[in-house]
């Protein structure tokens, strides 16, 4: 049944007889005002329905934000592969496997001007792997997790190594919370944790911080941010990175990726990255 119009109520308060013209104004200003709010109300009604559903059938839990991690996982029996794309033709290629819905374990290879007129340089393949130790609780869901993997996407990610040209690559433990925070009738996550170079040598004073953040922007869009190289004493500030990016997810298995990396003093690095994940 459809909100009866001003002028319906205009012929009903005329008929009813009241001899008052300032009442008869009165009571017209009032039924308008409640035919405006009634359809204000059933039109908020249907649009919170349908972003609602739309948002909670769509969104994922990545395994990364840009270029620091998360601590989700991916499912048991569950694959997923990733493309990136970096500064002067460079590309990291990962794939990993849910061995549990709390553990998955994989592979990570990396070439430096794969892509262009200049020699390639491809890099010794690392391993990667997460262990997520809980997902909290109903009243207060925050997730803990450590991993291994490589830090820093670009030449930032690598160092000079003249025993072996082949492993130049960074890569460490991590400790990573993640909190999911829930506004405007979706879910938003924080991440932070911290990261400790140990291949190809174990470098203590290069221990640093990550701070991040990923919210929804309808049903298929994600927008990021984050900083990184935060060194634990908060020292060599000029070498904080700052990040940001906008993934496109489709139908939860393909997502597209571009990234902005930005230092002080430093042209922006930018990147693409595809993934894709599937089950068996």
């Amino acid at each position: 049944m459809g909100v009866p119009s001003v002028s319906h109520y205009s012929f009903v308060i005329s008929g009813a007889g009241f001899p008052d013209k300032n009442t008869r104004q009165r009571l017209l200003y009032y039924f308008r005002e409640v035919t405006t709010m009634k359809r204000l109300c059933h039109c908020l009604l249907i649009w919170l329905c349908l972003t609602g559903a739309g948002y909670a059938q769509n969104y994922i839990r990545n395994t990364v934000v840009i270029d620091t991690p998360s601590a989700y996982t991916i499912g048991k029996g569950t694959y997923q592969v990733s493309f990136l794309g970096y500064d002067n033709g460079g590309v990291e290629l990962k794939t990993f496997l849910g061995l549990h819905s709390n553990l998955f374990l994989g592979v990570s290879l990396d070439i430096q001007n794969a892509i262009g007129k200049d020699e390639p340089q491809p890099n010794v393949p690392g391993v990667i792997a997460k262990i997520k130790f809980t997902d909290g609780w109903d009243y207060f869901p925050i997730s803990l997790a450590v991993g291994y993997d490589s830090f820093y996407i670009g030449q930032e990610g690598k160092t000079y190594n003249p025993e072996n040209k082949l492993n130049r690559m960074i890569y460490g433990p991590y400790f990573v919370v993640t909190k999911p925070v829930y506004i405007f009738n979706d879910e938003q996550h924080i991440h932070f944790g911290l990261r400790v170079p140990t291949q190809p040598d174990y470098v203590p004073e290069d221990t640093s911080y990550f701070l991040s953040l990923d919210v929804p922007l309808g049903q298929f869009f994600i927008f990021k941010a984050e900083t990184e190289r935060i060194y634990y004493n908060f020292s060599r500030s000029g070498e904080w990175m700052y990040n940001l990016g906008l993934r496109y997810s489709y139908m939860g298995h393909l997502g597209v990726e571009f990234d902005f990396l930005m230092q002080h003093d430093e042209r922006v690095n930018r990147i693409i990255r595809i993934e894709y994940n599937d089950s068996f």
